[in-house]
């Protein structure tokens, strides 16, 4: 069967999923967008330009609606598609909290629709590669992960500055950090932790640090910034036995792994205006000319290949019930309950417990 979307918001992501899609050979019916410069932009690429949605809505032959909106609008237009038997992609956030999202899931569920978001950080390699090491316990059973993106920017746009509009960094890159971590570790979260970031002056938050701690002993951080003009590894995992960063987007990092258990007694250093054995590094310089002072490898990252264009390939497959969706609604509503209990957090001033929560079973 082919398969014709319609792209709802022709902005940087609508026309990045047109491209995309086109290229796949999988048809773009058309567009839908209230701003005036988008419409002449799609119509200039050739490609139709409905009316409104309800136009859309009432094109038989297109069966999937794709939302690039901002969005606060995410919900009415997925319901709208869906009451008129479309399947439903969007981009993330899905919605503006979980109790959106559920009522979306019991839409789509009534029309015996597809509803799926767009996660596309999880085939990012950085956490590709992580949860590789993870599963395979390279550097021993992890206890602690650190994911982090920092900028200096700011936070752009308009809409991303206007809390009703579902603005800040928690809903721009907390459903991305959050949702990696939850995949990563198969365990329930048992608590969250979080101080939101407001140094800016803007209205919304334009950093996080969110902690969780997993019902398996596993401890994660989870940190946006923008106003970090010198930004920190996007990766830091501990284990038992070794540490691995991934240090930027272009995978720069190391894996350091002790070789032996029988641990030799360390050398005290020169630390400051005192010595230290706890303290005395097992690398005396890092990257290419590291040389190891005692008991530990250093090894380059391993790579994994991934294509962004599994995404598509896996809605149509979806949509065809040949395949489950590669991201899952209770997925992505476990993440907002869990981004939801880091903004109550931050309000309160208090750790919030999921034990015996939804959330808290969600595994």
């Amino acid at each position: 069967m082919q398969h014709r979307f319609v792209i709802v918001g022709y902005g940087t992501m609508g026309f990045t999923h047109t491209r995309n899609l086109t290229a796949l050979g999988i048809e773009v019916a058309g567009i839908v967008d209230i701003d005036p410069v988008a419409r002449d932009e799609a119509a200039e690429a050739g490609l139709h330009v409905y009316p409104d949605l309800d136009a859309a809505c009432a094109d038989d032959t297109a069966d999937v609606l794709f939302i690039c909106t901002p969005n606060e609008v995410h919900r009415p237009i997925a319901l709208a598609g869906l009451a008129a038997g479309k399947h439903v992609v969007t981009e993330k956030p899905a919605m503006l909290g979980s109790a959106e999202i559920e009522e979306v899931m019991a839409a789509a569920e009534a029309a015996d629709r597809r509803f799926i978001v767009h996660q596309n950080r999880r085939w990012d390699e950085d956490y590709l590669v992580m949860k590789e090491m993870f599963e395979a316990r390279t550097i021993g059973e992890v206890t602690f992960i650190e994911t982090r993106v920092d900028g200096s920017r700011g936070i752009p746009g308009d809409w991303r500055r206007d809390p009703e509009r579902g603005g800040g960094m928690v809903l721009d890159w907390g459903v991305h950090l959050v949702d990696r971590l939850l995949l990563m570790v198969p365990a329930p979260v048992r608590t969250v932790y979080a101080r939101l970031s407001y140094a800016l002056g803007a209205p919304v938050e334009d950093g996080f640090t969110i902690y969780l701690t997993f019902a398996n002993g596993v401890e994660a951080l989870a940190a946006c910034t923008t106003d970090n003009y010198a930004p920190r590894p996007k990766f830091h995992m501990t284990g038992r036995r070794g540490t691995a960063t991934v240090d930027d987007w272009e995978m720069h990092g190391k894996v350091v792994r002790r070789v032996e258990d029988v641990e030799p007694d360390a050398k005290p250093i020169v630390a400051g205006k005192g010595m230290t054995k706890t303290m005395a590094p097992r690398i005396v310089d890092y990257g290419k000319l590291a040389k190891v002072q005692d008991n530990v490898e250093v090894l380059p990252l391993p790579r994994v290949e991934s294509d962004i264009n599994d995404f598509y390939r896996n809605v149509i497959a979806a949509i065809e019930g040949t395949a489950e969706p590669a991201v899952t609604t209770p997925s992505v509503l476990r993440c907002m309950r869990v981004l939801e209990a880091a903004r109550r957090s931050h309000e309160q001033d208090v750790v919030v417990d999921l034990s015996g929560t939804d959330t808290y079973l969600a595994s």
